[in-house]
C-alpha cells in the first residue's frame, strides 16, 4: 500500500514538470514572435529593408548587408527604441564604397605678435617640419602652438603655391588670421595706423601669385579725436572745407555730401574716429553748414557741442537773425551756438553804426503768424511762443526768433504787446525796436486805432513809443446772420450727429479725419458770431471720475482752440468738461461707451436747463 502511494506521488510530479516545461516553452516562443514582429515593423517602417532579425530567447541577432556604417548604425538605433539595447547582437555586414572621399585639406594660422597657433588638416607630402620651421622663424623665439593633423593623400592643384603665399603673409602681419586652403587665401588682420594698412595692403597684393584668389579684410583702429571739430569758410569764391571729424563712415559720408551741396568742389576728407560728444554729431554740422549756405558767407567752426558762426559784414541785420533763429530751433540739444555779425566797414574805414536789433511778427489774411528776430532768452522764446499759439492757433505759428541776452529791458512787455494787438488785426505786421513799436495793418474792428492807443498806453506807456498805422476795412465786418441762434444750434448739432470730433486715445489731440467737422462748425458760428455757446466734453465710465472730468474739459478746450484757429470770434464760446455724469447710452457696451465719448454745443439762453443732449436727440 506504502509503495502504491509513492508510486502514484511520483507519476504526479513527472506529470506537472511535463506540463509546466510545457507552458514555458510555449511563452519563450510567444516572446520571441512578438519581439520580432515588433522589430520587423519599425525597421520596415523606417526603410531599413536590408535588415534581417533572427530572436534567440532573449537575444535578437542583427544581420544583412547595410548599405553603408550610417544604416548600420540607424537600424541598431531603431531595435533600441523597441527593446533592451543589450538584447541586442550585431552582425551585420557594411558594404564597401568603391568611391573614396578625398579629405579637405585647410590651414588656419593665427599670430599675436610672437604667439602663433596652427590648426587644421593637410597633407603629409607637403611636409609638417616644412610649415613648422617657417612658423618658429616667423614667431622669433615666441610660442608655436602646434595643432595639424595629416594624411596621406594627394596633394590638391594650388595648395603649395597658397601655402607659401599664407606663409609669407603671416610674416608681413604681426597680428593676424590667416586661412589657407588649395581654392583660395583669407586674410583676416588688424594694423596700427591706416597709414600702415595702406602700406600693407599694397604689399600682400603686390606679392600674391597670379591665379590666386585671395580675400582680404585688413582694418586700423579708429583714432582718438578729441576734441572732435569742424570748420568752414564761405566766400565769394565757393566754400573751403578746413577740418572735420565724424564717428563713423555714414557720418562722414552725410557731413561730406551737405559740404558739398553748400558749394565745396575740391577733393573732401573727414577724419573718423572716437570721441564724438553725441551721436548727433552729424545732425548738428549738417543743419549748420546748410544755415552758412543761406547766409551766403563767413565762417563756421564747431569744437565738441560749441558752434561759433561767424558771418559776412555784407549780410543784413533782419536775414542774420532769420537764418541764426531757425538754426537754433534745429540743432540737437547738447549744443550751444555763439552767432556774431560784425559791425561793416566804410570806406574810410569807420564802422557803420550796427542796425538795430528788432522782433517782427506778421500775420497773413490766411492766418498764419511769422516770429522772426530776436528774443531775451530761451524762457522768454518759449513764453512769447506759447502766447502766440494760444492767440492764434498753434498750428498757424512758425516761430524762428533768436536769442539775444543783450536786448534792454522791457523787450518781453513790448513784444507781447504787440502780439495782443495783431490778434485784433485780420492781417498785418508788428516791428519792435529798442525804443519803438510800430503795427500796421487791415482788421475788421471800426475801433481798432483806439483800442490799440489803449492798449499800448497801458503795456508800454508814452505815445512817442510806438506808431500805430492801420486801416478799417468795412468788408472784413462779420455780414448780418441769417439764422437765428437756434436755428445755429440746431445745424451745429446735425453735424456732430453725422459725424463725432475724434480725439486719439487717451489724448487731447483731435484727429486729422475731424478736422473737416471743426471746419463746418466754424462756418455755421461764423453765421451767428454772437450766440452763446457751451461746447460740453463728456467722457464714458472707463477710468477714474477726476481723470475723466479733466480729460473732457481739456477736449472741450481743445475745439475752442480749434475754432480760434479758424478765426472765429470765440467771445460768446466757452468750454466745459462733464467727464462720466452725464451718460446718453449704457457703459456697459462698446457701442454705448462709443455714444458717451461726444462733444456737445449747448446754446446758453435764460429759458434753456443746462442738461445733457438725450439719446433720442443724438438719434434724430
Amino acid at each position: 500500500m506504502h509503495r502504491t502511494a509513492l508510486l502514484f506521488s511520483a507519476i504526479g510530479f513527472i506529470l506537472v514538470a511535463a506540463g509546466s516545461l510545457f507552458l514555458g516553452n510555449r511563452a519563450a516562443d510567444y516572446i520571441e514572435s512578438s519581439t520580432q514582429e515588433q522589430v520587423d515593423t519599425a525597421l520596415r517602417a523606417s526603410g531599413q529593408n536590408w535588415a534581417t532579425i533572427r530572436p534567440d530567447g532573449l537575444i535578437v541577432h542583427l544581420t544583412g548587408l547595410a548599405p553603408d556604417e550610417a544604416a548600420r548604425l540607424q537600424a541598431i538605433e531603431i531595435m533600441g527604441q523597441v527593446i533592451d539595447a543589450n538584447r541586442i547582437s550585431d552582425r551585420t555586414t557594411v558594404l564597401q564604397s568603391s568611391e573614396i572621399v578625398e579629405p579637405r585639406f585647410s590651414l588656419e594660422m593665427l599670430r599675436n605678435v610672437d604667439r602663433i597657433s596652427l590648426i587644421g588638416l593637410i597633407p603629409e607630402r607637403v611636409g609638417r617640419s616644412f610649415i613648422l620651421d617657417r612658423a618658429t622663424k616667423i614667431a622669433d623665439g615666441g610660442t608655436v602652438t602646434d595643432m595639424l593633423e595629416s594624411t596621406e593623400h594627394r596633394v590638391p592643384s594650388g595648395w603649395a603655391r597658397n601655402l607659401d603665399f599664407g606663409l609669407s603673409s603671416l610674416e608681413k602681419l604681426p597680428r593676424s588670421k590667416i586661412s589657407v586652403t588649395a581654392d583660395s587665401v583669407r586674410i583676416t588682420a588688424v594694423t596700427e595706423s591706416h597709414e600702415e594698412q595702406r602700406r600693407v595692403e599694397k604689399a600682400v597684393r603686390d606679392a600674391k601669385p597670379e591665379g590666386l584668389v585671395l580675400l582680404m579684410d585688413i582694418t586700423a583702429p579708429r583714432p582718438v579725436i578729441s576734441p572732435f571739430r569742424f570748420r568752414v569758410r564761405m566766400d565769394e569764391n565757393g566754400l573751403e572745407l578746413q577740418s572735420c571729424s565724424a564717428d563713423t563712415t555714414a557720418a562722414r559720408d552725410r557731413i561730406l555730401r551737405a559740404v558739398r551741396a553748400a558749394g565745396a568742389i575740391d577733393t573732401l576728407t573727414c577724419d573718423v574716429g572716437l570721441g564724438v560728444p553725441t551721436t548727433e554729431w552729424d545732425q548738428a554740422i549738417i543743419q549748420s553748414v546748410r544755415s552758412l549756405k543761406q547766409l551766403g558767407g563767413g565762417t563756421l567752426s564747431v569744437a565738441d557741442s560749441d558752434i561759433s558762426l561767424v558771418a559776412d559784414d555784407n549780410i543784413s541785420q533782419s536775414r542774420f537773425d532769420t537764418v541764426v533763429g531757425s538754426l537754433e530751433n534745429a540743432l540737437p540739444e547738447l549744443f550751444s551756438l555763439h552767432a556774431i555779425l560784425p559791425p561793416k566797414i566804410l570806406e574810410d574805414g569807420a564802422e557803420k553804426t550796427a542796425e538795430l536789433p528788432e522782433f517782427i511778427a506778421t500775420l497773413s489774411p490766411e492766418g498764419q503768424l511769422q516770429l522772426r528776430g530776436r528774443i531775451q532768452s530761451a524762457l522768454g522764446k518759449q513764453s512769447i511762443g506759447a502766447f502766440a499759439r494760444a492767440l492764434f492757433g498753434s498750428e498757424n505759428v512758425d516761430n524762428r526768433t533768436r536769442i539775444d541776452p543783450e536786448l534792454p529791458d522791457g523787450w518781453p512787455g513790448r513784444v507781447l504787446a504787440g502780439l495782443e494787438g495783431l490778434s485784433d488785426m485780420h492781417h498785418g505786421s508788428v516791428v519792435v525796436h529798442p525804443e519803438k513799436l510800430t503795427i500796421r495793418g487791415i482788421s475788421a474792428n471800426p475801433e481798432i486805432t483806439s483800442d490799440l492807443s489803449g492798449l499800448f498806453a497801458q503795456r508800454i506807456g508814452d505815445g512817442d513809443k510806438y506808431t500805430i498805422s492801420v486801416k478799417h476795412d468795412p468788408k472784413l465786418i462779420p455780414k448780418a446772420s441769417t439764422l437765428d441762434h437756434r436755428q445755429c444750434e440746431a445745424q451745429i448739432r446735425a453735424v456732430l450727429i453725422d459725424q463725432q470730433i475724434i480725439f486719439a486715445p487717451s489724448s487731447t489731440t483731435i484727429e486729422a479725419e475731424s478736422q473737416g467737422v471743426l471746419d463746418a462748425i466754424a462756418d455755421i458760428i461764423k453765421e451767428c458770431p454772437d450766440a452763446p455757446f457751451e461746447i460740453e466734453g463728456h467722457t464714458d465710465s472707463q477710468g477714474g471720475a477726476e481723470m475723466n472730468r479733466n480729460l473732457s474739459q481739456q477736449r472741450a478746450e481743445a475745439v475752442l482752440n480749434g475754432l480760434l484757429a479758424r478765426r472765429v470770434l470765440i467771445g460768446g464760446l466757452t468750454a466745459k468738461g462733464y467727464g462720466e455724469d452725464q451718460p446718453i447710452a449704457d457703459n456697459s457696451t462698446e457701442e454705448g461707451r462709443a455714444a458717451n465719448r461726444r462733444i456737445w454745443f449747448r446754446l446758453i439762453t435764460e429759458d434753456t436747463p443746462e442738461e445733457p443732449a438725450t439719446e433720442e436727440e443724438t438719434d434724430e
